[in-house]
Parts: structure tokens; C-alpha cells; sequence
């Protein structure tokens, strides 16, 4: 069942990183229910509302498909290549593109509601919450607009790129920056909370849960820092740079790394859960379920994996180049390929 409200404060809605269902599926998909290919690559994931799947694509367009058929119910043609995930709040869809705007669009018409337009290219997903969105640039400024005109509420220039897509909550909202560090800024006014400096550059969206703000850095370190101060309760040396971000599920963090691996944590102590066999480089965050972690290496395969325990228990291999988060349910698997494939698995 997907779920949709106007609390979607990260990337993909939650920690799970669900993309608007919930799923658990411990056997793999058998067929493929339906594939539609998008006049444009994809460097997004999918989101799921209402039974229909939004997908983005470089060739600037927003589609809207039915979730059982793959038959496109709208279109809506922005103008400019999209790298943004969507994001979704009540009746409306969500995204940044390369022009430096933020787009919202109707669920059921593809009617534009707004255009909010900043400065860069805008490769975040929209983060929403207590009806305002927030959102990055690659020319370094964040934002905060209100969800039903797109009117600026507040904007900071940061000294670096902005490709963390932020978590909000309702005090703080927390991002990452090209810069090395990872920010935390008041939600309602944009003022400075705390900043915290890591070894290179922080591309993936945090975690926020249990007072820690979780998230790996190009320098190679999973951190844990407090999420009122932003002092370091653990870090953990990972094989490789972590662009990938963290799905919690169940007091488990986990993520992948460019080393090939994925890791499950502790989130309380940063302990070493189970670590995966080599795949290939991750960049893509996994998705969490109650029992399982699945992600999408960079070669085509998706993998499904005993959230305990690390052991394999399915993958789909479609060939190609996948990137993207899946989004699960307990009857199809929904997924995207950097060729502007979507395919439905059953």
C-alpha cells in the first residue's frame, strides 16, 4: 500500500528511503510486468502515489504511469534535463531541474501548480515539511519556499555544491555540501545551528534518527553525529568513498560504498552488522523494509538481502546501468535504468 502525505522530509520520503510504499518482499520478482522506455536517460529513482509511478528524465520530462499497466496517464514537458527524484506532498509532485527551478506539478492533471527559481542546477530531491520545501543547488544556495505559492521564505549561499538532498525536521534541517561539510540550519529562519566538518566532499542525504544525524562522506567515513550539536558519536572506516544514502530500518543503518560493498551498522554504537560480498561501486541509496535491505549496484543487478543477517535472498538482473532506488510493495517491484527504462517486476 503506498502512502502519501505532506510529510515527505528527505530523499525517497523517509529513513527507508521507501519512495511513497511500504515493502518487504522476501522472494524475488518472476517476470516483468510491464517496461516503458522514456525519451530521455534517467539519473533518478522512482516514487509511487495513489498506484501511479513518477519518473523524471534528462530529457526534461516528468511522466506519470499507471502502476499496474506502465500506461502513461500524463506528460508534463519542463523544459530543461532532470536529475531530481520527485518528492511528494498531498496533491502535488515535486522536482528540481537543470535551470535552477523547482517545479510543482498536479498529481492527477500534470497541471503546473508553481516554479520556484533559484540559482544552479538543482539535482536535489525536494524535502517537505510543516508546508514549506527546502532544497540545494549545485551553485551552493539552499532554500526554503512555501509548498502552496513557491514564495521564497528564506535562501543561503553556501561556498560549495549542493547535492545532498536534505532531512527536515521540525526544528532543524540537515544537509550535506561538496565543501566537506555537513550543515545543520533552523528550519523556520535558515540561521546557522551547527556545522561539522568532514575529509571530503558529502554528496548523500542524511539519516535523522534516534538524536544522530547519519551519513557517509567521500572521504571514506560513515559518521554518527548529535543531532543538536553536531559532535561525532561514532564514525566507521568504510573501502572506499560514500556517496550512497542511508536507509535505517529496525536500530540498522545501512549503505553501500564505491568499494563494492554494502554495510549494515548498528545505529546505536556504529558495530559492524554483516557486510556484503564485492558487487560493483554503489552510489545508489538502498531501500529498508522491516527484513530486508535491497539496492541497485551500478552494472545492471538488484539485490535483495536479509536485513539480520546480510545473507542474499534475491536479485533481478535486467543488464544495463542502474543507479536508481526500487521502489517495493508487496506485488511489484518498480524500478528505473540510466537508458530511461522503467520497468515493473511482479
Amino acid at each position: 500500500m503506498d502512502q502519501v502525505s505532506t510529510r515527505w522530509v528527505t530523499l525517497l520520503a523517509g529513513n527507508d528511503r521507501g519512495g511513497g510504499a511500504v515493502g518487504d518482499r522476501r522472494e524475488g520478482p518472476k517476470q516483468v510486468v510491464w517496461k516503458v522506455t522514456l525519451p530521455g536517460a534517467v539519473r533518478s529513482s522512482p516514487v509511487l502515489a495513489r498506484g501511479v509511478v513518477y519518473a523524471t528524465s534528462r530529457g526534461g520530462r516528468l511522466h506519470a504511469l499507471d502502476g499496474l499497466t506502465g500506461h502513461e496517464r500524463w506528460v508534463f514537458a519542463a523544459g530543461a534535463p532532470i536529475h531530481s527524484t520527485p518528492s511528494l506532498a498531498g496533491a502535488l509532485v515535486f522536482f528540481g531541474c537543470d535551470d535552477g527551478a523547482v517545479r510543482a506539478v498536479d498529481q492527477t492533471s500534470g497541471q503546473l501548480a508553481w516554479k520556484a527559481q533559484s540559482e544552479g542546477a538543482i539535482w536535489t530531491s525536494p524535502s517537505i515539511h510543516r508546508g514549506a520545501v527546502f532544497f540545494g543547488t549545485s551553485g551552493g544556495v539552499f532554500n526554503a519556499v512555501d509548498l502552496e505559492t513557491g514564495k521564497t521564505r528564506w535562501s543561503r549561499q553556501f561556498d560549495g555544491q549542493i547535492h545532498s538532498t536534505a532531512f527536515v525536521t521540525d526544528q532543524l534541517v540537515y544537509f550535506g555540501c561538496s565543501n566537506g561539510r555537513v550543515y545543520a540550519l533552523d528550519a523556520g529562519t535558515g540561521a546557522d545551528a551547527w556545522t561539522c566538518e568532514t575529509g571530503d566532499g558529502v554528496t548523500a542525504a542524511p539519516a535523522v534518527t534516534d538524536g544522530l544525524v547519519l551519513v557517509g562522506s567521500e572521504d571514506h567515513v560513515f559518521y554518527a553525529l548529535d543531532a543538536r550539536s553536531g559532535a561525532i558519536r561514532w564514525r566507521f572506516q568504510a573501502g572506499g568513498g560514500l556517496a550512497s544514502s542511508p536507509a535505517v530500518s529496525g536500530g540498522t543503518v545501512v549503505f553501500g560504498g564505491r568499494d563494492g560493498h554494502v554495510y549494515a551498522l548498528s545505529v546505536a554504537d556504529g558495530r559492524e552488522a554483516w557486510k556484503s560480498a564485492f558487487m560493483r561501486p554503489i552510489t545508489s541509496a538502498p531501500v529498508a523494509g522491516a527484513s530486508i535491505a535491497c539496492v541497485q549496484t551500478f552494472y545492471g543487478a538488484t539485490q535483495a538481502f536479509d536485513l539480520a543477517s546480510g545473507t542474499p535472498l534475491w536479485r533481478a538482473n535486467l543488464g544495463g546501468s542502474l543507479n536508481s532506488t526500487p521502489v517495493i510493495t508487496g506485488d511489484m517491484v518498480y524500478l528505473t535504468t540510466y537508458f530511461g527504462d522503467v520497468y515493473a517486476l511482479g
